[in-house]
């Protein structure tokens, strides 16, 4: 499936607009800090192998994974984007390697890796998940691990537009085929476009089966009770990193971490 022309604009954007957002943190990056955040950083674990960062925007999480000692190579549609990496990448000196390319059609060659780690909102953009699914278990060497870190698909039915207090109220499908249209002028950092985007809803059963499908065996599946942005007008700042539903308000699964390996 080619490249949606409407979507690569959008990013193309705000990708300038994303790596002065607060909520990206990347003056904090400039000055050695660790904005890679504490899920991720748990879930991809030991450091000291080749990893792929699918979807990797400008490369903020990536260039923080090879802080850690990880071999790390970042890929990305979007030219503004994978420029911003390569500009970041040089600025701290870290060894990375960012590549322009649709994550459904890679170069040849991308193969090998320990780690294929993808995250916080990058499936939502993929319309065949099960060609994504097969292209990460190819990227991966025998034994190697994809670690995929997710807004729950429960939460990414309710409307994000509502303002606090408001009641939860579902507004999108749990899972669909067809293209789900965004139209918002302002996006989850606060970035502007001007461009509607389309998104796809894939339900647990559909992401789960695809992982098998591709040839991967589940080692970990966990539920999360916090997301990394305000994805919905009632959650509340919990700390630094995340943000999470009110205290005394009931448990509802926020995020997702898989992880599966390859034989």
């Amino acid at each position: 499936m080619p490249i949606d022309p409407q979507n690569l604009a959008f990013w193309n954007a705000v990708a300038p607009q994303h790596v002065a957002s607060p909520l990206y943190r990347t003056d904090d990056f400039r000055a050695g800090q660790m904005v890679l955040d504490p899920v991720a950083r748990g879930a991809v674990g030991d450091v000291g192998r080749r990893l792929l960062h699918l979807q990797c925007h400008f490369g903020l999480d990536t260039l923080s994974l090879a802080r850690l000692g990880e071999a790390v190579t970042g890929l990305d549609f979007s030219a503004p984007a994978i420029d911003q990496a390569r500009a970041l990448a040089a600025e701290a000196n870290l060894p990375a390697t960012f590549i322009r390319a649709d994550v459904l059609d890679p170069p040849p060659g991308l193969t090998g890796f320990d780690i294929v780690f993808a995250s916080w909102g990058a499936i939502w953009w993929i319309a065949d998940l099960e060609a994504w699914m097969r292209l990460a278990a190819a990227a991966l060497a025998p034994g190697g691990r994809l670690v995929l870190i997710e807004g729950h698909p429960a939460m990414a039915m309710l409307d994000g537009r509502a303002p606090p207090g408001a009641p939860l109220q579902v507004r999108h499908p749990y899972a669909a085929t067809e293209p789900q249209i965004d139209e918002d002028d302002t996006d989850y950092a606060g970035a502007r476009s001007g461009l509607a985007t389309r998104g796809y809803a894939h339900g647990l059963g559909r992401i789960l089966t695809a992982a098998l499908a591709a040839g991967l065996t589940l080692r970990r599946f966990t539920e999360g009770d916090r997301v990394p942005w305000p994805a919905l007008g009632s959650l509340v700042k919990l700390d630094r990193d995340y943000w999470a539903m009110p205290e005394g308000a009931p448990w509802a699964p926020l995020s997702f971490t898989l992880e599966a390996v390859k034989a």
